[in-house]
């Protein structure tokens, strides 16, 4: 599977719950911090979650750029966590430096 699906749903709390599906390449790290960028400056949540449970590789030296959209989050002052992450993807964020954004 060489695609990415990006789903944002926005819960009744406020929380956007953002749903990556298929494989993460380095080319799809751009529409991925330009996705979360749009949210936080349309929604401006206080929370934030990036499901990773449907992300099925997450193309080396990839982990690097999600860190760094996870870190303009929080740097807005949104919470963000990533959620679901299989032993492959949480090994491969953890070694990027995303540990404490990980659930």
């Amino acid at each position: 599977m060489r695609w990415l699906s990006i789903t944002p749903t926005v819960r009744a709390t406020g929380t956007i719950v953002v749903v990556l599906h298929g494989s993460l390449r380095r080319a799809d790290t751009t529409v991925l911090a330009e996705t979360v960028g749009a949210l936080l400056r349309t929604h401006r949540p206080t929370r934030m979650e990036m499901d990773v449970s449907r992300l099925l590789e997450l193309e080396p030296g990839t982990a690097e750029a999600v860190l760094a959209v996870l870190g303009t989050a929080a740097r807005e002052g949104t919470t963000i966590v990533v959620t679901h992450p299989s032993p492959r993807v949480r090994a491969q964020l953890s070694s990027a430096g995303a540990e404490g954004y990980l659930a």
